[in-house]
């Protein structure tokens, strides 16, 4: 293998030699940013126009969940307890606001008996609530899914 031939530089042609000393040569570097500055957010790609095809499984939203009747009927009367409860709890805590002490005076009655009133009421829409979730459970349970 001669090596001496692979060494050689080519020779240019004149002109070739001429455009190229006459020609500016620029090499682009990458600009560097201020350690301050802030970075740069990629652009967001654009979808394609094409319309999209679900991939399998096709069906989005998973099936009903079979659960056994009593546990439902659990859950529903566990929750409305609670909820009966804390409103014991909450009229029980603003009637003390309202009178601490043993007198009362007739403006505080009256305050005493608003409160009462009120959680009372709340008390009785939760238990009406109940109500109609376990008959709507039963209901349910028959295959009746709505009265006309």
């Amino acid at each position: 293998m001669d090596t001496s031939n692979s060494a050689k530089k080519r020779s240019m042609s004149p002109s070739t030699e001429a455009r190229y000393k006459e020609s500016k040569i620029s090499i682009k570097r990458p600009k560097l940013e201020a350690p301050d500055a802030e970075p740069r957010r990629p652009k967001r790609e654009v979808p394609d126009a094409e319309p999209m095809i679900p991939l399998p499984p096709f069906r989005q939203t998973p099936g009903p969940i079979s659960v056994a009747q009593t546990y439902l009927r659990k859950l529903i009367l566990e929750r409305w307890e609670a909820e009966i409860q804390a409103c014991k709890k909450e009229k029980k805590l603003q009637l003390l606001e309202i009178a601490p002490g043993t007198g009362l005076t007739l403006i505080q009655a009256s305050l005493q008996r608003l409160v009462s009133e009120r959680w009372d009421a709340e008390v009785k829409h939760c238990e009406e609530a109940k109500r109609a979730q376990l008959l709507e459970l039963l209901l349910a349970a028959h295959g009746i899914t709505r009265l006309v």
